[in-house]
């Protein structure tokens, strides 16, 4: 569900926290600076609030998303096999089947990191054979991201 892989901007938030908490631990250290107790406590929070933000706000653009996706196939199709792609890594996968009559759209929610993505989708109709789409999805995405699969 979520990338767990090293990132640059994931090894830039632990340099920027870890380099703050070591600013932080300075500054609490009474005998580090020659400033009076109360100013320094004031100090070392305003410090740590602002790295909390700053911290935060990197962790928010990375944080994953939910985005909700519909596939709306022909009628004949039974079955609607998708890959969720990025970077030529499938990041997830879903499996849709329907009986014979039903038209009605596949709803899927997502959890994915903000980026571009490739939706790999393939329809298989009452034969058998598959055919293939390949859609383009941007995560965060406002509002249901729909597929049309009627082509």
């Amino acid at each position: 569900m979520f990338n767990l892989t090293p990132t640059p901007i994931g090894a830039k938030v632990v340099t920027f926290a870890l380099s703050h908490l070591i600013i932080i631990t300075t500054i609490w250290m009474p005998h580090a600076l020659p400033i009076p107790s109360p100013t320094r406590k004031r100090l070392a929070t305003v410090i740590a609030v602002v790295g909390l933000a700053v911290v935060g706000g990197q962790l928010a653009r990375v944080w994953p998303r939910d985005v909700e996706v519909a596939y709306q196939p022909s009628p004949e199709v039974r079955r609607v096999d998708v890959d969720i792609v990025q970077d030529g890594e499938a990041v997830t996968t879903a499996r849709f089947n329907r009986v014979a009559g039903d038209d009605s759209a596949f709803f899927h929610t997502l959890s994915l990191q903000p980026g571009q993505y490739r939706a790999r989708i393939t329809v298989y109709g009452s034969n058998g054979r598959g055919v293939e789409h390949s859609r383009p999805l941007t995560v965060p995405a406002d509002g249901v991201t729909r597929f049309d699969l009627r082509e």
